[in-house]
């Protein structure tokens, strides 16, 4: 995870003694319960209709330099000071981050003096999942706000709102309870559709069957939780296999070497003897999968169905192993949604 966010403003020092006092006002302002007590099944709050595009972005950069202890931090975001004392909902948010990004940085609870340093795979792994929740619901609701922003004011947002998706799916990696993940990750293609999207390939008027990876299912370990250390001490062929589902129609995706490869089974017999067209609409989101061809939304298969329905598609290659639990969570991310069309 990055420690410098999108949206540093220019230093105001003639706001230095005042913008002290304000930080003093906001430091002994009402606490909440700190993001470690969020239950289970209840989201963070995300920016709505009453996000504020000019201050909310800054917050992240503000917190990190408080927790840096930067001592030009007040003064450099003075005007933000102004805002968050008048503005609940970004001071809600100010209050929330805060301790989220104090937590993730310190890999401690609560303590009065954290011990900072750069977030590392060792710490991230070690970290609350709920907290990790919260940070990638945050990462993901702040990209949300920022593209319908940019879409009213007729402005290209989508590098800052992919920055952050990306960091999302980075941070979700980490999280090896699969409810937790889906929650993490539930509003995630939903966003990402509404960057300027590179239109798919596909035959006018076909319709697409639609499948969805069933998120810490993984080959044999559906329905169950694995305590992380088991899963990283022993790698196994439990995690090697990606499971999808379209309605009653299941797939699954699984790493020949480098190679990642769709397998479909049950296709309609309207399908059988057609080459197919896979999309994957996030497919842009992680650089280490080189897709074949080049285009994710427009991958042909290389064989037709055959006439038991069945057919394998070749989809790219890359170093990450689905036999390792974090890289694993990552690939499967890519396809929380994956478009299959028929090709005359």
């Amino acid at each position: 995870m990055s420690e410098q966010f999108v949206g540093t403003p220019d230093p105001r020092d003639q706001y230095a003694p005042l913008a002290q006092w304000l930080h003093q006002l906001l430091a002994t302002a009402p606490q909440m319960a700190p993001v470690e007590q969020i239950p289970v099944g209840e989201d963070v709050s995300l920016p709505g209709a009453d996000y504020h595009p000019a201050f909310y972005p800054q917050i992240p950069n503000f917190a990190m330099a408080l927790l840096k202890h930067d001592p030009a931090a007040t003064t450099h975001y003075a005007p933000l000071l102004f805002h968050l004392l008048s503005c609940s909902t970004c001071h809600r948010a100010y209050l929330e981050i805060y301790d989220a990004l104090r937590v993730a940085l310190s890999g401690e609870t609560r303590t009065t003096a954290p011990v900072l340093r750069t977030p590392s795979s060792t710490s991230l792994a070690t970290t609350s999942p709920k907290l990790l929740v919260f940070l990638c619901q945050l990462l993901i609701g702040q990209a949300r706000a920022i593209l319908r922003q940019a879409h009213r004011e007729r402005n290209d947002q989508d590098a800052w709102a992919r920055s952050l998706l990306q960091q999302a799916m980075q941070l979700s990696r980490y999280i090896m309870q699969h409810t937790l993940r889906q929650r993490a990750l539930r509003d995630l293609v939903e966003v990402a559709s509404l960057a300027s999207p590179v239109a798919p390939e596909t035959p006018s008027g076909e319709t697409a069957l639609s499948y969805s990876a069933l998120v810490g299912s993984g080959s044999g370990t559906r329905g169950r939780t694995l305590r992380r250390a088991e899963m990283v001490s022993r790698p196994n062929e439990e995690q090697g296999s990606i499971d999808l589902r379209s309605n009653t129609l299941e797939g699954r995706i699984t790493q020949e070497g480098e190679l990642l490869v769709l397998h479909l089974v049950g296709l309609d017999e309207h399908l059988h003897g057609k080459f197919l067209l896979v999309s994957i609409p996030l497919g842009t989101l992680l650089e280490p999968i080189r897709w074949l061809g080049g285009n994710p939304y427009a991958i042909l298969s290389n064989a037709a169905v055959s006439a038991d329905g069945k057919l394998s598609v070749p989809l790219g290659r890359t170093e990450l192993r689905l036999n390792n639990p974090e890289e694993h969570n990552l690939v499967e991310t890519l396809f929380k949604k994956l478009d299959v069309y028929p090709v005359a």
